[in-house]
């Protein structure tokens, strides 16, 4: 932004000397000196809209990785929580939760992410097909405390990687966590 400043500021100073020396007398140079002014205050106006329309994408991949690595954790400590209990149904609920969490973290942007969040999200999305494919076989009688140890040891990465980048995990209970309901009642 201080490139732009100065090239900003060493355009006027420009444009000022020329106009010391080179005064228009006639109205066609007169026409010319207001064209040439309105073409660079457009492009200054389009470097400007370009500037803002960045920053503001940032902005929004950094939200969608931080909602998706809230996600990651709620629905994490949730089967943590079904396979504590032994609970099918709050487990398939929550494994099909999964899968629509890691769509999720597949649609962020990862172009846009700074190197913290791009490498949270890619190691969130990779702990997602992880556990899906270590949950896939698993039935009503399976091993639940196998799963339960899974869940419990990847939480604090989950936790470590929000903290990381600027976002710690909620601490209340199951909530309404960025759309995604718990299945209690």
């Amino acid at each position: 932004m201080r490139k732009l400043g100065a090239a900003i500021a060493a355009g006027t100073v420009a444009l000022v000397v020329a106009g010391w020396f080179y005064r228009p007398s006639t109205s066609s140079e007169w026409a010319a000196w207001v064209q040439t002014l309105g073409v660079l205050a457009a492009i200054l106006w389009a470097v400007r809209l370009q500037t803002a329309t960045s920053k503001e994408s940032l902005r929004q991949a950094g939200q969608v990785a931080a909602m998706f690595a809230n996600n990651m954790h709620w629905v994490f400590r949730e089967l943590n929580d079904a396979c504590g209990k032994r609970s099918w149904d709050d487990y398939t609920v929550h494994r099909r939760i999964l899968h629509e969490v890691l769509a999720q973290g597949r649609e962020v942007t990862l172009q846009l992410l700074d190197g913290r969040s791009l490498a949270m999200v890619s190691s969130l999305r990779t702990i997602a097909v992880e556990a899906l494919e270590m949950t896939e076989g698993h039935g009503e009688d399976g091993n639940w405390g196998r799963l339960h140890n899974y869940f419990d040891r990847r939480l604090p990465s989950i936790s470590a990687w929000m903290s990381a980048t600027g976002n710690p995990p909620e601490s209340s209970g199951p909530t309404d966590y960025a759309g995604l309901r718990t299945s209690f009642g």
